[in-house]
């Protein structure tokens, strides 16, 4: 069975007896791992114990498929449900998982931990078809959710902090898990000779910074600014990881549209400094120098066609069958080629003799 991402929670809470076999797959890496301990400490209180958890890789189960059931079916000399691990889980264990799903009664707990797995995959399909395993996905956090995880966080290290402290944190945080869980262990770390204090903007730019920049933003930069090297290394470290093209070609398209209108304030007479110092919550550093570059190299009618441009690729990407990844590549290149270089100054008539 497949959990919508409301059921999510109270399944990891309190997870279903009749489960035997659960499923974690998604794009964000951290929450994956997260969610796999907290059901792993389900069924045995110590994941180091050697006697009640087995880990195998996909490799493994590649080669040797019957590893899988064996390890779920041993019983351990000691007592206690034992724990089976499959790191990195793919397509090609699906032969593996069939035979264990097709146990009249499974004795062990089987967690199989994965990148992104698309609605085709058959090992998704497996899970999501048999009665006593779930799949549950876990997908980057935004919006009122990626606020409550960072408030739990916070609550978890003792963190209190100003308004705009916590808009910047929810601004630059929630690409993986585990990287939002460490920056706010590094702001715990930071304020620790400060017991109860609340943490201001000043301390969250200050030891967050540049770090939370987790990637898909340096893609858009680098595509609006036209820095092609930069933006092909972006792009196979986003896909790599399993970032959905869409999601790069939607957020790029939104910072063409935060331009468009940064772009009017310019227009209207303020500085390009100043109108992107001027945003709430407050950018990196690094992030507003590369928007005043963009606003100086973009004119409006470029950012109209930009945002065509974006739109048509998507538009491809659910409609052709042609690989979304080469569509949003392709289009995120196209994209930094559309900015008119300046014309040059006319040139005075030369001075008489």
């Amino acid at each position: 069975m497949r959990l919508t991402a409301g059921r999510v929670e109270s399944f990891l809470a309190k997870p279903d007896p009749a489960v035997s076999t659960v499923l974690l797959y998604g794009p964000d890496a951290g929450l994956v791992a997260e969610r796999a301990r907290r059901l792993a400490r389900t069924v045995v209180e110590d994941l180091e114990d050697p006697f009640r958890v087995s880990e195998l890789s996909a490799d493994e189960l590649r080669e040797a498929p019957g590893r899988l059931v064996e390890e779920a079916q041993a019983l351990c000399l000691m007592g206690g449900r034992r724990l089976v691990r499959v790191r990195d889980a793919v397509d090609g264990i699906s032969p593996a998982v069939r035979d264990l799903l097709a146990l009249p009664q499974q004795e062990g707990f089987v967690l199989l931990e994965a990148g992104e797995l698309g609605g085709g995959s058959s090992l998704r399909r497996l899970i999501e078809a048999a009665a006593k395993a779930v799949a549950l996905p876990c997908y980057r956090e935004e919006g009122g959710k990626l606020e409550t995880s960072v408030r739990e966080l916070l609550a978890e290290h003792g963190l209190q902090v100003e308004p705009d402290a916590f808009a910047y944190l929810v601004a630059n945080l929630g690409g993986d898990r585990a990287v939002t869980r460490a920056e706010i262990e590094k702001l715990a770390l930071y304020l620790a000779d400060a017991p109860g204090q609340r943490a201001t903007l000043a301390d969250v730019t200050a030891v967050v910074g540049d770090s939370s920049a987790l990637g898909i933003e340096d893609a858009v930069q680098a595509a609006v600014l036209g820095e092609t090297v930069r933006l092909d290394r972006a792009l196979d470290r986003l896909l790599a990881e399993g970032e959905a093209p869409v999601r790069i070609l939607r957020s790029t398209a939104a910072y063409l549209l935060r331009l468009l209108r940064l772009h009017g304030e310019v227009a209207g007479g303020s500085s390009a400094q100043a109108a992107v110092a001027a945003l709430r919550p407050p950018l990196p550093p690094r992030v507003q120098e590369g928007m005043v570059k963009a606003l100086q190299r973009w004119d409006g009618d470029a950012l109209v066609g930009g945002l065509t441009l974006l739109q048509t690729a998507e538009t491809r990407c659910k409609s052709t069958g042609m690989p979304e990844a080469l569509i949003c590549r392709a289009a995120l290149a196209r994209l930094g080629m559309l900015p008119k270089p300046p014309r040059p100054r006319p040139q005075g008539p030369p001075p008489r003799s």
